[in-house]
């Protein structure tokens, strides 16, 4: 039937029940669940239906197993062929592992063996390993040095190297060591320990280990190790001697037995005109000629060495050699040091020495210098002549005792009551440190001044001053005093000196006089603060002499001169003047301005009504231009008016007429508004509105406002803006104005087809805003006035003359100047100067 399964076997019917009743307990337990297997899970349930069928039954009754029954049974063959599958791979990993551990056990034996084979290398006597192991800066140290105790056996003294080894050797170990562990260079070297003993260090790199092994040498090998130190010793002195040979500057030669050279520095070399020390020895050139090596070769078969000096030709000049040689039986050695330098010298010095004797012999001071012994070594002319000695008396170099007795012989020296002891008394300063002066009265009327000094090689040097014109020229100095005195004395300003302590030094009449003082005496000494008692009672302001007073009291360095006037309550006016003297003294001088002071006074009060008069004039132009403000302004709107064509058409005739109105009413209005730009400035009412400049948009709008008259007198403009001078704070509407004003100048100086630039540059703190034009320049004689209200640029177009008044007004309102250039070639240059940072807003320019 379709849906069934039939099987059968030789247990029969009994059997298939009791495996079917099995599966049916379970089939209840799974039933729910059923409905859900798939058609292949059914058909494994058949196949294992078909193998648990009996075998061997012939005629097995057919058992009819429902498809839903089979399920517990396919699940349970999943499961144990999971099972069979785990088992199986569980058994092979079990058998890869243990071939594994054999391996280990097999390589961990192998280990072991290695590491007691290096033991036994290590532990082996009379060796010792240090062992750097990578960075670590503490190495370990292995085996020990049983036959040595010249090594310590503790690691730490082993380690420091310096404590048993010879310096050289320990020296050469560490720089190995150090070259080892940072290069890996590998090295063996001998090593001599303090007591004589001699090891072998050999120094190895092994991966990232670096070791060194010192090993004790045998009696030959320790022997030959030394030898090898010793060689090393000497070769490293011989190539120090060889690196002092070749940069001596003196020639040095080693001659052998036959003579030939056999070694020459390069000051050799260059000595015989070579420039290869080799050379010199293939050629043997020789330093000396053949008698001055004959000299030397008998002095070293006499006594084995020579020293002295030699002429030799070096460079093509013949030159003073001071040579030493030395020689034996394995050859010669020998120096050569060139004194001619030394000789030249001397000569200098002695050149030098001549040329100071007869500097001493220009000289009006009479110098005699005697030596240690008293005798007399050097004179000078004035020194014979002072004292009128021939030259025979100055032969033999004469004793100073003896000169001194030729000199009282002839009265030629200072009366003495007792000659012996004043003669002992100036032969004593051969016996002492200090230098003596004395003053000597000639019986021929001189005044000598007499300097004694001891020198330091023994002796003295006398030095004789005549002071008789001096003493003359003190005497005519006091008599110019006393004249100079007689003169103060009689000045018409009043003059006093004080002292640095601030006290009267001096005085003259006028001053006693000025202040009602009766004598002198009265206030000679007296301190400027006693002499304020008597001037305060004329002073309405007392403030001026007490700063006079101060000043005259101060200790400053830098203390000024003051220059200033005094009135005095009883109508006297004075100007004082005080100067500051040497030595922190001050002299106070007084005139009498009582008389000028009056003129002055009545030049001023003119001076204020002329002033007075300009301030009316500016009133009146002032208020002139606002009168005629509205009469302007309708004479400008008409125009406009008819011009437009609205109160009927014009002809070109009148319209050429209403043209030349309106240009003069822009002349005319623009003239009114600088008269009222003056007079707000005047007024101090103008205010700047400041903040950033910018210059491109001001020179355009300025040039703009001038294209009519640029074009008219065909000029060109030219422009330059540095960079540097954005954000420059003002007002830039007024910038503007003084610009409009310089170009309109400008353009009337400037002649027909020329160019005028304009140019702003930063410089420092500041900004420069110029124009400049090609025309005749500014005459000298107006450049003090060209600012001045109402005077012309001086150009061929004149104008009202108040644009440059205007310009100088508004840069100073600024906090800046304003200063004219001659051109290079041609023409003035006028140049603003604006603050870049202005401090604060100014309202008006003074």
């Amino acid at each position: 039937m379709p849906g069934e399964t039939r099987l059968r076997g030789p247990a029969g019917a009994a059997g298939v029940t009791g495996v079917a009743s099995r599966l049916g307990r379970i089939e209840r337990c799974l039933r729910a669940s059923s409905a859900a297997l798939s058609p292949h899970a059914i058909v494994c349930g058949h196949a294992l239906a078909g193998v648990l069928a009996v075998p061997g039954s012939a005629t097995a009754a057919p058992v009819i197993i429902d498809q839903t029954s089979v399920l517990p049974l396919a699940i349970f063959g999943g499961a144990l062929s999971f099972a069979l599958l785990s088992a199986f791979w569980l058994i092979r990993e079990r058998a890869r592992t243990g071939e594994e551990n054999t391996e280990l056990r097999a390589s961990f034996a192998g280990l072991r063996a290695d590491r007691d084979r290096l033991a036994a290398l290590v532990e082996v006597k009379d060796q010792r390993i240090v062992v750097w192991d990578g960075s670590a800066e503490k190495p370990k140290v292995l085996g020990h040095l049983a036959q040595s105790q010249d090594a310590p056996r503790e690691a730490e003294r082993f380690l420091a190297f310096g404590s048993w080894l010879k310096a050289d050797s320990a020296s050469r170990l560490e720089a190995a060591i150090a070259a080892l562990r940072e290069g890996g260079n590998q090295f063996n070297t001998s090593l001599e320990t303090a007591e004589g003993s001699m090891f072998e260090a050999q120094g190895r790199v092994s991966g990232g280990h670096a070791f060194v092994r010192f090993l004790p040498l045998d009696s030959m090998r320790s022997e030959l190790a030394r030898l090898e130190a010793e060689h090393d010793k000497l070769g490293r002195r011989f190539s120090l001697l060889d690196a002092l040979l070749e940069k001596l500057p003196d020639a040095f030669w080693i001659a052998g037995r036959d003579g030939k050279l056999v070694y020459a520095n390069p000051a050799y070399a260059g000595a015989v005109d070579l420039d290869d020390p080799e050379k010199a020895i293939e050629e043997n050139r020789p330093l000396f000629d053949s008698k001055e090596r004959q000299i030397i070769q008998s002095a070293l078969e006499a006594g084995g060495h020579f020293h002295g000096q030699l002429p030799a030709v070096v460079s093509g000049d013949r030159r003073m050699m001071e040579a030493s040689c030395a020689g034996n039986e394995n050859g010669s050695a020998g120096i050569a040091i060139d004194r001619s330098d030394v000789d030249a010298v001397r000569a200098t010095l002695k050149h030098t020495i001549a040329s100071h004797e007869q500097t001493f012999d220009h000289l009006a001071t009479a110098i005699a210098i005697f030596d240690s012994r008293q005798k007399l070594q050097f004179h000078n002319s004035a020194f014979q002549r002072l004292w009128e000695l021939s030259a025979a008396d100055l032969e033999g170099h004469p004793s100073n005792g003896d000169l001194l007795e030729m000199l009282r012989s002839s009265r030629r020296l200072p009366e003495t009551p007792d000659w012996r002891k004043w003669k002992e008394g100036l032969l004593a300063t051969y016996q002492s440190t200090d230098a003596k002066e004395e003053s000597w009265h000639l019986p021929d009327g001189r005044t000598l001044r007499v300097i004694i000094n001891p020198q330091n090689q023994g002796g003295t040097s006398w030095v004789f001053e005549n002071v008789t014109e001096e003493l003359a020229l003190r005497s005519n100095y006091n008599s110019l005093m006393r004249m100079q005195g007689e003169t103060l004395d009689h000045l018409t300003e009043a003059v006093a000196v004080f002292g640095s302590d601030g006290k009267i030094r001096l005085t003259n009449p006028a001053f006693l006089t000025l202040w009602g003082v009766e004598k002198p005496g009265d206030i000679e000494g007296q301190h400027v603060n006693e002499l304020s008692a008597r001037i305060e009672p004329y002073l309405d302001d007392p403030e001026k002499w007490d700063s006079l007073r101060l000043e005259i009291t101060g200790v400053r360095d830098d203390r000024d001169d003051l220059l200033d006037r005094l009135e005095l309550n009883t109508g006297m006016i004075l100007d004082y003047h005080l100067v500051h003297l040497p030595a922190g003294q001050s002299m106070l001088t007084f005139a009498d301005m009582t008389a000028a002071a009056n003129v002055e006074r009545a030049l001023k009060e003119r001076n204020d009504a002329l002033e007075e008069s300009g301030a009316l004039k500016n009133r009146f132009l002032q208020h002139v231009s606002y009168e005629l403000r509205a009469p302007l302004t309708s004479i400008a709107g008409f125009a406009e008016i008819l011009s437009s064509d609205m109160p009927g058409k014009l002809n070109a005739k009148q319209k050429e007429y209403l043209e030349y109105i309106s240009q003069a009413s822009d002349v005319l209005k623009t003239l009114i508004d600088d008269v009222l730009d003056l007079a707000t400035i005047d007024a101090g009412a103008m205010v700047l509105d400041l903040d950033r400049v910018d210059f491109e948009s001001v020179i355009e709008e300025s040039i703009a406002m001038q294209a009519e008259s640029l074009k008219r007198f065909r000029l060109k403009t030219g422009v330059f803006i540095d960079p540097a001078a954005a954000g420059m704070i003002g007002d830039q509407a007024r910038i503007r104005q003084v610009l409009h004003n310089l170009l309109a100048n400008a353009i009337e100086a400037a002649p027909d087809g020329s160019t005028v630039c304009v140019e702003v540059r930063k410089q420092d703190s500041s900004v420069e805003l110029s124009v400049q034009d090609e025309g005749p320049g500014i005459p000298e004689n107006r450049l003090a006035t060209i600012f001045e209200r109402f005077e012309s640029g001086g150009g061929q177009k004149r104008g009202a003359g108040l644009g440059l008044a205007i310009v100088r007004s508004l840069v100073e309102l600024h906090g800046g100047e304003v200063r004219i250039e001659q051109g290079e070639k041609r023409g003035a240059r006028f140049v603003c100067v604006f603050p870049y940072r202005p401090t604060a807003s100014r309202q008006a320019a003074e």
